[in-house]
């Protein structure tokens, strides 16, 4: 991965409140990783992309187009997903972390890998 977008990941796993920030390919291969969690980051990619795919089948049924991003809140954090071309990035954060900041990060993220693509 490039040595820009590995920074950029980087600076979003330490925006506060982030606990987790997993790059996948569309694949399910893990590109780069950051966790706080006691969960390995393999397992918690499996379980977001799968609860993705799952998401895309009701939207499939629904005709509705693709899913691109996923966001669920819980009572104690938020799971943020968006899909690009190539890839899947997983966010999980607290209640407390300050949602516009970190949507910031995941964008410049994604942006940064769109033009290193």
């Amino acid at each position: 991965m490039v040595i820009v977008v590995q920074e950029t990941l980087d600076r979003l796993k330490s925006s506060s409140g982030v606990l987790a920030v997993i790059l996948t390919d569309l694949d399910g291969a893990i590109l780069y990783t950051a966790s706080d969690m006691d969960i390995a980051p393999p397992l918690v990619r499996g379980m977001i992309l799968s609860f993705a795919g799952y998401m895309q089948q009701i939207v499939t049924q629904l005709d509705m187009g693709k899913l691109t991003e996923l966001d669920v809140e819980t009572t104690t954090g938020r799971i943020m997903m968006v899909r690009t071309k190539g890839n899947s990035l997983a966010v999980l954060t607290t209640r407390q972390s300050n949602l516009g900041i970190i949507r910031i990060a995941m964008g410049r993220a994604l942006k940064d890998l769109l033009e290193r693509a």
